[in-house]
């Protein structure tokens, strides 16, 4: 899958980039039609998971959606966790700080 945005790319030009990769994230997705969709991270992610919703909105499959956010994020969600924290079925922080702070964010310790 393309990137969505690469690291010191313009906030501009990010626009058509991410579409890109989402246009096609949605292809892959539904073609594959995983059970459960698992991110980390890094924005790659996001298209992909966006296109699991996709997936459910058109009714074709169930598309368990699982985020861990970063262990670097100690007090703020990253982009990333920002965009996918309404869509994910779980979602996991590593410090109890952002546990606090989000009702939906499960505190698992230190993932390794």
């Amino acid at each position: 899958t393309p990137r969505a945005r690469e690291v010191g790319q313009s906030w501009a030009s990010t626009v058509v980039t991410t579409l890109v990769a989402l246009l096609h994230a949605v292809f892959v997705v539904l073609w594959e039609a995983p059970d459960a969709v698992m991110c980390n991270g890094p924005g790659t992610c996001v298209p992909i998971a966006w296109s699991a919703v996709v997936m459910r909105w058109l009714y074709w499959k169930r598309c368990f959606i699982v985020f861990c956010e970063s262990i670097a994020r100690v007090e703020h969600l990253s982009l990333s966790g920002r965009l996918l924290y309404p869509i994910a079925d779980r979602f996991f922080v590593q410090w109890e700080t952002l546990a606090a702070k989000y009702s939906r964010a499960k505190y698992v310790g230190f993932v390794i």
